[in-house]
């Protein structure tokens, strides 16, 4: 290629240009790993053993795929719009929220939102600990094996879309297995109706199943903030939409299970419940099986590193054009890497996934109510990219204060509610849609109205 044919290359792929029908390059199926595989980190483990300590075995099965594909179908439904034109939601969320409103909102998702890399790289040098523990070798340094596990992930995601579409189309396939695996010692390890028939040791009631609900919705509604970027890449609308359901949806879920499922041995077996799962497969499986999971497992995480520093980098693309996305890849390996070295957001990690959903839920609402009742999925990407004497979306001051103030009003009243920090139900009643559901409901009515009642644009 020359420079020209490169540059146009790298701003459809690793920027913002719109991209054309015949530029696409993913079909279904590689659309599905690449989705797939972001989703299947050992934090899928985590949330698993998280749902145990809520619920009883089938009603955390039922939560965990209608739950999570019930909210995918609704909020993923905009990703249609990316790839009918080409574009990231990111912009098309500037005729919602204003030019600078975009650059506001995308800051405080990567803020609420990106230490779930660090709880990536945390579950990673767990893991390599695991494995040194059953070749009987001296234990690394946490911190220095989570900084490995973001920088060799974010120099995956440096080189580009061709590294992450090959690596993921063989670690997926290969963790798929594992989860086969994962499956059977679990359910070998112990008596079939120990795990059918599980129930919390504390017990379960209606609010702690709905909190288990939430957990779910919370969960796959964080993933909002990079939804578009392979989809707008992806040959087909239903293949794109479809790709982002049943790869977050159906393999997402199924390592959730997983998770609870090892959960739940480890405690029949041992006494203690373990969300780790390479201490899960030392301690049910046989050393040489679980040798060979162990280590598919430890590197999955810096497979999600790659492929959540290739979306995220994107989505800021969209609002920081003069960087370009390789400094922005190392912009967020060093904020997920100070979180690192900080170490302790495994340990908030049920607070952490609802306080993030505060902030995805309203606007997932946004840009769903926009997409099909505002502007019935028409835009100007006249005015979305600013061309010269298009300016409809500067709103006041680059804001458009009706969709700045949805979104706020869908934090506040997730967090009227529930208190995430200290498990406390404020309202009752209203927690019976779970904080995410009601917050999602909720603006998408004000948006709506606020732009009826208000001036049309």
């Amino acid at each position: 290629m020359n420079n020209t044919e490169q540059e146009i290359v790298r701003e459809t792929q690793l920027g913002t240009m719109p991209v054309m029908t015949n530029e696409r390059m993913y079909g279904f199926l590689d659309a599905v790993l690449i989705l797939s595989g972001y989703c299947i980190a050992t934090w899928s483990y985590t949330q698993g053993a998280y749902l145990t300590t809520l619920v009883g075995f089938k009603q955390l099965l039922i939560g965990a795929f209608f739950g999570a594909i019930l909210m995918l179908a609704i909020y993923q439904l905009p990703v249609i719009l990316s790839v009918r034109y080409g574009i990231d939601i990111w912009v098309w969320l500037r005729a919602a929220l204003g030019y600078k409103g975009v650059v506001a909102v995308s800051i405080a998702v990567i803020l609420v939102n990106y230490p779930w890399y660090a709880v990536s790289a945390d579950m990673f040098a767990s893991s390599m600990n695991t494995l040194a523990g059953v070749l009987h070798l001296p234990q690394m340094p946490v911190r220095a094996l989570s900084l490995f596990c973001v920088i060799f992930g974010s120099w995956v995601a440096y080189k580009g879309l061709k590294a992450i579409t090959q690596a993921t189309r063989i670690l997926v396939p290969l963790l798929l297995l594992v989860g086969v695996f994962v499956f059977i010692a679990g359910f070998m390890s112990v008596p079939a109706d120990v795990i059918v028939n599980y129930r919390p040791a504390e017990g379960t009631d209606i609010t702690k199943y709905i909190i288990s609900i939430e957990a779910n919705f919370a969960f796959v509604i964080t993933l909002v903030g990079g939804m578009a970027e392979i989809p707008r890449l992806s040959k087909t609308e239903k293949g794109g939409f479809w790709a982002g359901v049943l790869g977050q949806g159906l393999a997402g879920s199924f390592f959730v299970v997983l998770g609870a499922v090892m959960a739940i041995a480890t405690q029949y077996t041992t006494g203690v419940a373990e969300s780790d799962p390479t201490v899960m497969l030392a301690t049910l499986s046989a050393p040489v099986l679980a040798l060979c999971s162990l280590l598919l497992v430890a590197f999955a995480n810096i497979g999600t590193q790659a492929v959540g520093a290739y979306l995220y980098a994107v989505m800021l693309k969209s609002s920081f054009k003069r960087i370009s996305y390789r400094k922005l890849v190392v912009i967020l390996a060093v904020y997920v890497g100070i979180l690192c070295i900080w170490g302790r957001i495994t340990e908030y990690f049920g607070s952490f996934l609802t306080i993030g959903a505060c902030v995805y839920a309203p606007l997932a609402a946004v840009l769903f109510t926009d997409f099909f009742f505002i502007r019935k999925q028409k835009i100007s990407l006249k005015d979305a990219y600013m061309l010269d004497g298009h300016n409809a979306y500067e709103y006041t001051k680059g804001f458009n204060l009706k969709g700045i103030a949805c979104i706020i009003f869908g934090c506040i009243i997730s967090l009227v509610i529930y208190d995430p920090i200290n498990s406390i139900v404020h309202i009752p009643a209203l927690f019976y849609f779970t904080p995410t559901g009601f917050s999602f409901l909720s603006t998408c009515v004000l948006y709506y109205v606020l732009n009826k009642v208000g001036k049309k644009r």
